[in-house]
């Protein structure tokens, strides 16, 4: 529990802010190429 405390302090200065902006996004760009690759080639 104390772990997420840290995160949410950490998501209130402008440089966690983009942290977490950038780990959405790359998250985000791995979740779609894994679903785009289990799409069958023709």
């Amino acid at each position: 529990m104390g772990a997420i405390l840290d995160l949410t302090e950490k998501l209130k200065t402008p440089g966690g802010i983009v942290t977490a902006i950038v780990i959405l996004a790359v998250a985000l760009v791995f979740a779609r190429w894994v679903f785009n690759d289990q799409e069958p080639k023709n």
